[in-house]
């Protein structure tokens, strides 16, 4: 990436698609909205004051890469929404 991580994520928002679906785009890695919807709900529900732009992006890229996800890109994103 051209721009550190914090820089990259500063406007994330968890509950806005548009705000990091760009991310994944760029890192060729499928959006599935059920998938970042535990996620994100998970890093909630363990501390809602720590909840922040990085709760939910790095675990989400870490889930991607694992056997199940990870020959998949951005362009499966809106076969896997179906």
């Amino acid at each position: 990436m051209e721009v550190c991580k914090t820089c990259l994520t500063m406007h994330v928002d968890n509950y806005d698609p548009e705000t990091f679906c760009w991310i994944l785009e760029k890192l060729d890695m499928p959006y599935v909205p059920s998938e970042w919807n535990v996620l994100r709900d998970r890093a909630y529900n363990a501390d809602p004051s720590k909840m922040g732009p990085l709760s939910v992006i790095g675990k989400y890229i870490s889930k991607m890469r694992l056997k199940k996800w990870c020959n998949l890109g951005w362009n499966d994103s809106e076969r896997l929404q179906e």
